[in-house]
């Protein structure tokens, strides 16, 4: 497994700390655990760990996913500030939901793009069918902003499967965030992709066992990177009936 950290004791009728409740808020839990269990060393010792404890983690075997909402600007345009916030404050609390049901951690939003990753901290061996649920899902909760504004909103979907370094940046204002090839990778199936689908890199295709059916996704015809890296991509077609037997809990 591509991740460890040492065992912390959760004391789970100690009621949180605004400290402990604001890291939680921002860091995953088995980052903000570890540095809580760092943060109450004496003095000393505290001020060492402050300059020489990286809180870096490789995670094997996950799957990335990138979501942009295509026609932001048409969108942006068609109601006021307050009530475009509002409205996507409305969708990305939906896709939180969601990312809770397909076993999802949100890394980021930035701006009108969504980015999380199922696998991490803890393997899953259906990391890539979750992703790809949770995409397709994605793609469905947009149409409650296309009905509401009347406008040609959709979503871009990209997911693609590999190993990422997560881990905690700044001393000050912490910020959890993560990288790698497969990382940029994952943000060019989105760019590359189709509004109103799920675009799927052959590393992820490699990881189904045949829950979905796919057509070929040319990505590199939209992508130059996907192109130069001869990255062989699929589009998902839509299950017509629910997957069988569930997936793993999903």
């Amino acid at each position: 497994m591509g991740y460890r950290f040492l065992p912390v004791t959760n004391h789970c009728c100690e009621p949180f700390s605004l400290e402990e409740g604001l890291m939680l808020s921002i860091l995953p839990k088995h980052v903000a655990d570890e540095m809580l269990k760092d943060m109450k060393k004496d003095p000393s010792q505290k001020e060492m760990q402050q300059f020489n404890t990286m809180y870096m983690y490789r995670h094997e075997n996950v799957s990335i996913l990138f979501a942009d909402i295509v026609g932001f600007t048409q969108l942006s345009s068609s109601c006021s500030a307050q009530e475009l916030v509002k409205l996507l404050n409305e969708l990305f609390a939906r896709f939180d939901k969601l990312a809770q049901r397909y076993h999802q951690l949100r890394i980021k939003i930035l701006g009108d793009c969504y980015y999380c990753i199922c696998g991490l901290p803890d393997y899953r061996e259906d990391h890539a069918v979750c992703s790809i649920l949770m995409g397709l899902a994605m793609v469905e909760a947009i149409s409650y902003v296309r009905e509401k504004t009347k406008t040609d909103v959709d979503m871009r979907v990209g997911v693609h499967s590999g190993t990422v370094l997560g881990g905690v940046l700044g001393q000050k204002r912490w910020q959890y965030d993560v990288w790698s090839t497969d990382v940029t990778v994952a943000n060019k199936m989105e760019a590359g992709g189709i509004p109103g689908r799920v675009h799927i890199s052959q590393s992820t295709m490699d990881c189904l066992k045949g829950e979905f059916e796919v057509e070929p996704g040319d990505g590199g015809s939209r992508c130059e990177y996907l192109k130069e890296k001869g990255i062989v991509t699929y589009l998902v077609l839509v299950p017509k009936q629910p997957l069988k037997n569930g997936i793993n809990g999903v």
